[in-house]
């Protein structure tokens, strides 16, 4: 018997918990009691959440994704499915950091390890992706080359402020169409 939890709603994430081990994370934007007693097919006693009235960043959606993924990653949970492994910190910045230029799943995908933008170590000329029939075409990468003199072992910044805090307080509608149009940011992304 799950005990009933107090949650207000907000975006956060959430650990389903069975005999004091974690069995499913997820997250939640919206509603979260709702969501969480969805899981009907999961076996769990406990839950334990962190709100974005305690990490604020929770409030961006992509941050909030690729910290459960990480959570994910980390412990394995028996009901999440997923394989997808979480980049590194300061790539998920760089990938957002881009994300602004033209937020296009087909050409940049900031929550996986994947990295279509560079290539073993050097900036892919073109990117590829699939058209209305399927076919893949490939397309000029115009995105800023932001990995070029950056030190990814050592703390990043955009136009000096913490890049972590100043990416997840932005919003960037992801586009409905995929959109061949870049947008170069003014801001520098540096070490």
């Amino acid at each position: 018997m799950v005990k009933t939890i107090n949650i207000e709603n907000e975006p956060l994430i959430y650990f389903l918990i069975y005999m004091k081990v974690i069995v499913y994370i997820g997250e939640t934007e919206k509603e979260p009691g709702k969501r969480i007693y969805q899981h009907t097919d999961k076996k769990f006693d406990d839950v334990k959440c962190i709100s974005s009235k305690k990490l604020s960043f929770l409030k961006n959606e992509y941050f909030r994704k690729y910290y459960e993924l990480r959570w994910i990653n980390k412990f394995k949970p028996k009901y999440n499915k997923q394989n997808t492994k979480a980049p590194t910190l300061n790539n998920f910045i760089c990938k957002m950091f881009l994300w602004f230029e033209n937020p296009n799943h087909q050409f940049i995908t900031p929550l996986t390890d994947y990295n279509q933008i560079i290539y073993k170590g050097k900036y892919n000329k073109f990117l590829e992706y699939k058209d209305r029939k399927g076919r893949t075409k490939k397309f000029p990468n115009k995105y800023t080359k932001v990995w070029d003199g950056l030190d990814l072992t050592k703390k990043l910044y955009i136009n000096n402020q913490n890049a972590f805090k100043f990416l997840s307080n932005e919003t960037i509608k992801l586009s409905k169409q995929y959109s061949k149009q870049f947008t170069p940011r003014q801001e520098k992304l540096h070490n």
